[in-house]
């Protein structure tokens, strides 16, 4: 089963904004996000973090090799922020399949050999199907 990293916030502004984030539970073991993303990006509004920490997969812990490899990615990459970098950093260790529609980060995933979907992708997989 593949595992998906949500690195665009907007995506998940997105689907909160059309009351669709919930829907997500049923897959909460295939959507990941960084807690640290989370304290960063989505704290408000105060229900969007919550309703994200109650319907995905929370990776609560930036592990040294991680934290490493985010370093890497923000001195090679200095265009992309620092979420993006740890981003593609857990998909480079860890395997995941990131969600962005950022397409300065799809160039970089390509160059690292990383997969990524876009949020049209997602959501004709997961949301038009159902």
């Amino acid at each position: 089963m593949k595992k998906f990293l949500c690195c665009d916030s907007c995506f998940l502004i997105t689907v909160f904004q059309e009351g669709k984030l919930n829907f997500l539970s049923q897959y909460k073991d295939q959507f990941y996000i960084s807690e640290t993303q989370i304290v960063g990006e989505l704290i408000k509004p105060v229900e969007l973090a919550t309703l994200v920490r109650k319907n995905i997969s929370i990776i609560k812990e930036d592990r040294d090799e991680i934290i490493e490899k985010t370093k890497e990615y923000c001195m090679k990459y200095e265009t992309l922020s620092f979420y993006d970098c740890l981003c593609m950093a857990y998909a480079f260790l860890d395997g995941y399949c990131l969600i962005t529609d950022d397409v300065a980060l799809q160039k970089k995933c390509i160059l690292n050999n990383i997969e990524y979907k876009t949020s049209k992708d997602i959501e004709e997989e997961y949301f038009d199907n159902k």
